[in-house]
C-alpha cells in the first residue's frame, strides 16, 4: 500500500498511479501517458538529485514507497531536440580535439596513444550520428540533400578510416583524421546546424 506519497510533475503534485508499485512500472506508465500527449520525460530527480541513466537502471525494481521525493520534468521532443542541437557545437569541438590528438600521435609513430584517441573518436562519432538521427526524427526533418550529403560523407570517411586501420596504414589515417574528418565536422557546425534551425523555424 502506498502511504499517500505524492510525485511532482513539472512542479505540480500528483498522486502515484494505483497500478504502479515499482519504479520501472511508474516510469513506463508515465512514458505511455506522455507519448499520447506528444511529450517525453526530460529529467527525473530523487530528493533533488538528478538521476543519470545508470542510476535509473539500478532503481528499476525498487518499490516506490521506499524512494524519496520523486520529481519529473517533461518536454516536447522538438524542444529537447533544439537543446541537443545547441550542445552539439561544443561536442564537435571536443571531438575534433580527440581526432587531432589521434592524428598527431599517429604521425609521431606513438601508436598506442594514437589508437586510444582513435577509439575514443570513433565512439564519439557513432554517438554523434545517432544523436543527429534522433534530432531529425524529433524535428520531423525529411530528406534534405545538404544534410544527406554531410551524413554520407561522414559515414564514408569513418569507413575509410576503419579500412586504413585494418591495413595499419597510420599515415593515411592521420591524413583522413586531420583533413577529411575535421573538415566534415566543421561543415556540420557552420552549415548543417544553421540549416536545420532554418528548416524547422520556417
Amino acid at each position: 500500500m502506498m502511504t499517500g506519497k505524492m510525485i511532482k510533475i513539472n512542479g505540480v503534485e500528483e498522486s502515484f498511479p494505483a497500478d504502479a508499485t515499482m519504479f520501472e512500472e511508474f516510469i513506463d506508465g508515465l512514458s505511455k501517458k506522455l507519448s499520447a500527449e506528444r511529450r517525453v520525460i526530460s529529467c527525473i530527480k530523487i530528493d533533488g538529485q538528478e538521476l543519470s541513466e545508470d542510476a535509473e537502471k539500478q532503481l528499476k525494481t525498487m518499490p516506490l514507497e521506499q524512494m524519496g521525493q520523486i520529481e519529473v520534468e517533461t518536454a516536447n521532443p522538438a524542444d529537447l531536440a533544439f537543446q541537443t542541437l545547441n550542445t552539439l557545437d561544443q561536442y564537435i569541438d571536443r571531438l575534433v580535439a580527440s581526432i587531432q590528438r589521434a592524428a598527431a600521435h599517429y604521425r609521431g609513430k606513438n601508436l598506442i596513444a594514437g589508437d586510444a584517441y582513435f577509439a575514443k573518436s570513433i565512439d564519439g562519432l557513432d554517438l554523434f550520428v545517432q544523436t543527429i538521427g534522433g534530432v531529425k526524427l524529433a524535428l520531423r526533418i525529411g530528406l534534405n540533400t545538404q544534410i544527406a550529403l554531410a551524413e554520407a560523407e561522414l559515414i564514408s570517411v569513418m569507413n575509410d578510416l576503419l579500412d586504413a586501420k585494418r591495413q595499419n596504414n597510420y599515415l593515411y589515417m592521420a591524413e583522413l583524421l586531420e583533413k577529411e574528418l575535421t573538415q566534415n565536422l566543421g561543415e556540420w557546425k557552420t552549415t548543417v546546424f544553421p540549416l536545420i534551425r532554418t528548416l524547422t523555424s520556417s
